[in-house]
């Protein structure tokens, strides 16, 4: 075959293929057998590999190449990628459709677009001139990390839009949830229960990390799924009137999107359609947390606009919290690194909105009493705000009569030592501080990423050095030599010394971090930054008398009492004179904006901010010359409300405190747009 022949034979060949790939992956309906497939494939690889210069990215032969990563990049979104605001009711939804209409001076109804709103991992693909050259996660929606050569891998997804029916601008945006499949959820947790790898927890987890594997062929190996709602940046306007021409138009260049499509216009409309997704959740095929209303008309999108974190036109309706009966079959105690006595039930494993939950913490003894659970009760269970396991209370009528009370028990279940109710408080405490519970969590808090940020040193090392008697305080850390480590399970030379070097790194964390890290009773990190600076040095805030500490904004008469009581223990003082020793740097950073524009100002943040975290806003106002604090109180001068606030809120609006949103914030701090 002639070079301009092969060229063209190329050519054909990539066009069926991808249009194989296309009815199989995305239609599910494939039109020839695996065998007939294969055979395309084959001699498309051989005439690819007679003719390697007319080798192109956008090859089916592509897919998966090159080698394992060695970590991600950022990308920029040119189109910031929006979340969603929430509903929970049906009065919710009433009100988002009478805020958009009182937005677009309407009496008459508005239609809006329902989709269901899938559990999975939101990502954007960038393509120019037909050609699939980018694929990025949505991050913090203004940034996301680089997976171009794992979403290539992708099945469902076209490499090169091209070879599809429908007008292509040169540059175009489209963006979806990257999803497992139930069925093949559940194939992937079976093999790897079968080779003796851990599984996933649900759909979503599954996605999440298969699409952000180092290794493409992993992710290739793997059932991912792209579902499209949406477009990003174009480079030219398609004019598509509506939100359901824009799905239609997405489907047409070759994508999945979702079949579970109505168009409603009123809030009754609305609410039944919520009753009939809810009642068939648990039969779609792929996880799901809510549905998504959109006003239909493009037209009208644009008129509402959006703030800086989300659309006015959208919103979604979220699932209602899944309950769940199991059998509470103990209660255990667990001790912390303050040495608090926590009670937490140990459950018969049931699932709850896609993932295991086998036990659920209690908090304190007065807690298990006003929930009235017996120890063998069956309860009711469910996931506050979808993530952390809870108990509602007991079933009643499903007693026997064998089901008895759980009492706190008298001394510390892993050291033996007395367990003492504090005064005045619902804690339960064990009086040995060189507990090992405790030993072990005081390693593991210093060593998390708020504090002093020690990577390599989890719970696995953490237990291992306790256990061999490495470890018996934060300061034996410091006097680790490779020799002992080596002495681990699974600690080989190379992750020895990089160990090393993170401890060594960790001693310029500064003075804020290490009051945190310490666990100074009842100082967070906002106060132990406010101490730092307000002290300057460990030596001079050691000494300081609880009167003195009380001038420090948000530190009061108890938390002032309980740092002059940390402080006058020998064992701490001992504690820091170790450290010291070891070379951890103990002074603190002078504020860069002790004077600046907005010095006397009090800032709280609440709600989620869109173009940044809320530590970082915190670090921006604070370098402008304000304080910042958790509560609100008449002390607050201002309160900047993201989404999805609180009593926060109310209660500024009541001391009748400044409240800004963050468009607002961004230009007083000279972040604006």
């Amino acid at each position: 075959m002639d070079r301009d022949t092969a060229r063209e034979r190329i050519r054909e060949l990539k066009a069926q293929i991808e249009l194989h790939n296309y009815e199989y992956y995305v239609l599910d309906s494939p039109r020839i057998a695996d065998a007939a497939f294969d055979a395309l494939m084959r001699e498309l690889k051989s005439l690819e590999n007679e003719f390697a210069d007319l080798v192109t990215p956008d090859s089916p032969t592509q897919r998966v190449s090159g080698t394992p990563l060695g970590g991600f990049t950022t990308v920029r979104h040119r189109v910031p990628m929006l979340s969603l605001s929430n509903m929970f009711s049906e009065e919710d939804v009433v009100l988002f459709d009478a805020r958009v209409r009182r937005a677009l001076g309407r009496d008459d109804p508005v239609e809006y677009l329902t989709e269901v709103k899938m559990d999975g991992l939101a990502i954007s693909l960038r393509y120019e001139k037909g050609l699939l050259v980018e694929g990025s996660t949505r991050g913090d929606g203004a940034t996301g990390e680089d997976v171009t050569a794992n979403v290539r891998t992708v099945r469902s997804i076209p490499m090169n839009l091209g070879s599809m029916r429908g007008r292509i601008p040169a540059l175009v945006e489209i963006r979806g949830e990257m999803v497992m499949f139930r069925r093949d959820f559940e194939a992937l947790n079976a093999a790897r229960a079968a080779s003796g790898d851990p599984v996933f927890a649900n759909p979503r987890n599954a996605a999440a990390g298969t699409l952000r594997q180092l290794d493409p062929r992993v992710t290739a190996s793997r059932p991912l799924h792209l579902v499209a709602y949406a477009l990003g940046e174009t480079s030219e306007d398609l004019v598509l009137p509506t939100q359901k021409s824009l799905l239609d138009w997405i489907a047409g260049v070759g994508f999945r999107v979702s079949p579970f499509v109505r168009l409603v216009r009123t809030p009754a409309e609305m609410w039944a359609v919520t009753r009939e997704i809810s009642a068939t959740r648990s039969s779609l095929p792929f996880a799901a947390d809510g549905i998504v209303f959109k006003v239909n008309e493009i037209s009208l999108q644009r008129t509402l606009g959006q703030t800086a974190k989300e659309p006015r036109w959208a919103s979604a309706w979220k699932f209602p919290p899944e309950e769940k009966e199991t059998r509470l079959e103990n209660i255990i105690v667990s001790i912390g690194r303050t040495g608090v006595a926590t009670p937490v039930a140990v459950l018969t494993p049931v699932e709850i909105d896609g993932s295991v939950v086998a036990r659920a913490t209690l908090h304190n003894d007065d807690e298990v009493k006003r929930l009235g659970i017996l120890i063998g009760d069956t309860v009711i269970v469910r996931k506050a705000g979808s993530v952390i396991p809870e108990i509602l209370g007991p079933v009643l009528f499903a007693r026997t009569g064998i089901e008895h009370p759980f009492i706190m028990p008298a001394v510390c279940p892993v050291c033996g030592s007395q367990l003492v109710r504090i005064e005045d408080e619902a804690a339960t405490k064990c009086v040995n501080a060189s507990c090992p519970a405790q030993v072990r969590e005081r390693l593991l808090h210093w060593c998390s990423k708020d504090a002093m940020d020690i990577q390599g040193i989890g719970e696995a090392v953490v237990e291992q050095l306790v256990t061999a008697g490495l470890a018996h305080d934060v300061a034996d850390l410091y006097d680790l030599t490779e020799e002992q480590l080596l002495r681990l399970e699974r600690m080989g030379s190379l992750v020895a010394r990089k160990l090393l070097v993170h401890l060594e790194e960790s001693k310029g964390r500064g003075l804020a971090r290490v009051l945190y890290a310490m666990g100074v009773p009842q100082v967070g990190e906002v106060g132990a930054r406010d101490l730092a600076q307000a002290f300057g040095s460990m030596e001079t805030l050691a000494s300081a008398t609880p009167e003195s500490l009380t001038h420090v904004y948000g530190i009061g008469e108890k938390t002032a009492e309980n740092i002059t009581a940390f402080f006058q223990e020998e064992h701490n003082r001992t504690l820091v004179e170790r450290l010291r020793k070891a070379g951890i740097h103990m002074e603190g950073i002078a504020a860069p904006g002790a004077h600046g524009p907005l010095t006397g100002k009090v800032f709280v943040f609440t709600g989620e901010l869109s173009t940044m975290a809320r530590s970082k806003a915190q670090e921006l106002v604070r370098a402008l010359g304000a304080e910042t604090s958790e509560t609100v109180s008449r002390k607050v001068t201002t309160l900047v409300a993201g989404s999805a606030t609180g009593s926060k809120t109310a209660r500024a609006q009541r001391l009748k405190i400044e409240i800004l949103d963050e468009q607002q914030f961004l230009s007083l701090v000279g972040q604006g747009t």
